[in-house]
């Protein structure tokens, strides 16, 4: 399968429980859950790709839907974490996307043409309008020490919503592939009795600690990739809209 060179990715994983949502995901119309977005993406001319597990569905126009095995032997992950890695393997085997968005599939919108402004070596997020020491997920985080100790370092930073992330096929692979080397070793390390290594249900501290631990000098998120978050946004001048 051939990719164009600049994309929107998203991934919609049925038949595993959305312990935050907890959304029925089974017997899913994937093509009418990401129908805004897809038609959003139309209008720039944009194609939207979308990675699922699920079989059976179908494409249209500009929407692609891609299915995809899990990884298996992950016995620990909620589908939060499924969705890097199917992001992660997407971007890898096809080496002919320069520059893509990464979106949650079902509450994101194009405003703008964003990848006429992606620079080399930025990585640009959605945000919240809290704060990480404001947010319960965080605080209440019951993982690795590393990721412990940043958050409390950190609670003045505002939060990073990986709903949103775009950048070169290079960048999103480096950030990504962090994510993933922590997951691997995570699971890894759970495998061989370490309970302690577990990294939560949640992406949300894993995502804030690698993008402003590792990224902190070439991060650009706020207004000019989304709008307020939960701003119900229609007229803006960031790339996106979220929620």
């Amino acid at each position: 399968m051939q990719v164009e060179k600049n994309v929107v990715i998203s991934e919609f994983i049925v038949n595993m429980e959305d312990v935050l949502y907890h959304r029925d995901n089974t017997d899913v119309n994937i093509a009418e859950k990401v129908a805004e977005q897809t038609a959003s993406l139309a209008h720039y001319g944009v194609a939207h790709y979308v990675l699922t597990n699920a079989t059976n569905q179908q494409d249209s126009d500009n929407l692609h839907i891609v299915q995809t095995d899990l990884f298996e032997h992950y016995p620990k992950l909620t589908l939060y974490f499924y969705r890097i890695l199917m992001a992660f393997d997407f971007l890898q085997a096809h080496p002919e996307i320069e520059k893509a968005a990464l979106t949650d599939a079902g509450d994101v919108k194009m405003l703008n043409y964003p990848f006429d402004a992606v620079e080399d070596g930025i990585l640009y997020m959605g945000d919240e309008t809290i704060f990480i020491y404001d947010t319960s997920i965080l605080i209440g985080y019951d993982g690795p020490q590393f990721i412990k100790d940043f958050i409390w370092e950190n609670g003045h930073l505002p939060i990073l919503n990986l709903g949103i992330m775009v950048g070169t096929r290079e960048t999103l692979i480096e950030y990504l592939g962090i994510m993933v080397k922590l997951i691997t070793e995570a699971e890894l390390s759970l495998a061989q009795g370490n309970d302690e290594a577990f990294l939560g249900t949640y992406k949300m501290a894993i995502s804030n600690y690698v993008a402003y631990y590792y990224f902190k000098d070439r991060l650009v998120h706020g207004n000019q990739v989304s709008t307020i978050f939960h701003g119900e946004q229609m007229v803006s001048g960031a790339w996106f809209k979220h929620k």
